[in-house]
């Protein structure tokens, strides 16, 4: 039996019916998940979710088989049991222009974005709000102080949030032409996630196989969003019908959920 590799993208992908009793996903595709591994077939989920909201969240949900989390979009890797198996920083004290580069992102993206801003250093998160420089709770979120920032050392990701309408896209090319010699700005939805430079949800994935020992030949992706292109192209990519129409022409497919991806493996690898 053929040994294959599956990578899905969570938001939009593997979970894209909000209704509580389909979270993560329906139980059809739960149940197909369950199958493919049990086939011998790897699965995990890639996303550009934190620890807490990837692993620690699908762990504690308990109604997903999986072999490995990709967080962050690649700068963190982690296996079935939470150990950390590959991971990328960036240095958030390096000096850039006369501040550091943790500090001039913030700036920047304040400018270009919004007023919100969080920094990803292993498990912990940092959120940041301009309008709150001492920090302080607003609508639920909790901001730490701004002076933070320049205690900032290792970090995994940044990231920033839109206001409805705003174009991801072009902040990414802004911050890539910018910061692209230390960081990588990917656009995904209203999100706008920053991980280091040569780090995205393609090379991950890559990089998982390797450690699995499975060919590149044997791997299968599914994605939705701007962020998932990196995945989609080089490998046999699906994407899901409600997905963007960037990742509908990079994919080499176009399914309506997760078991339509594994029908395509099963069909094409006969496992």
């Amino acid at each position: 039996m053929k040994r294959t590799l599956l990578a899905s993208d969570f938001d939009g992908t593997l979970c894209h019916n909000y209704a509580p009793e389909n979270y993560p996903a329906t139980a059809e595709v739960l149940a197909s998940i369950r199958k493919y591994r049990e086939d011998g077939g790897l699965f995990g989920v890639v996303t550009g979710r934190d620890w807490r909201w990837s692993y620690y969240e699908l762990k504690q949900n308990g109604k997903l088989d999986f072999d490995y989390i990709i967080a962050l979009n690649g700068a963190q890797v982690y296996d079935s049991d939470g150990n950390l198996i590959l991971e990328t920083t960036a240095d958030g004290s390096a000096p850039y222009g006369d501040t550091t580069l943790a500090r001039a992102l913030a700036q920047r993206c304040w400018e270009l974005v919004g007023d919100t801003f969080s920094m990803i250093c292993g498990r912990e998160r940092y959120n940041f709000n301009r309008l709150l420089p001492e920090g302080g709770e607003d609508d639920g979120d909790v901001f730490v102080p701004l002076s933070r920032l320049d205690s900032i050392g290792a970090f995994h990701m940044a990231s920033t949030f839109g206001k409805p309408g705003f174009n991801t896209e072009q902040a990414a090319k802004i911050l890539s032409s910018e910061f692209g010699s230390v960081l990588n700005p990917l656009p995904n939805g209203r999100c706008l996630d920053i991980p280091p430079a040569g780090v995205d949800k393609g090379i991950a994935i890559a990089n998982y196989a390797g450690w699995a020992g499975v060919p590149i030949e044997d791997i299968w992706t599914a994605g939705d969003n701007h962020n998932d292109l990196a995945m989609l192209v080089p490998y046999h990519g699906c994407a899901m019908e409600t997905g963007v129409q960037a990742a509908k022409d990079a994919a080499e497919f176009v399914c309506r959920d997760l078991v339509g991806v594994i029908e395509q493996i099963r069909a094409h690898a006969q496992i």
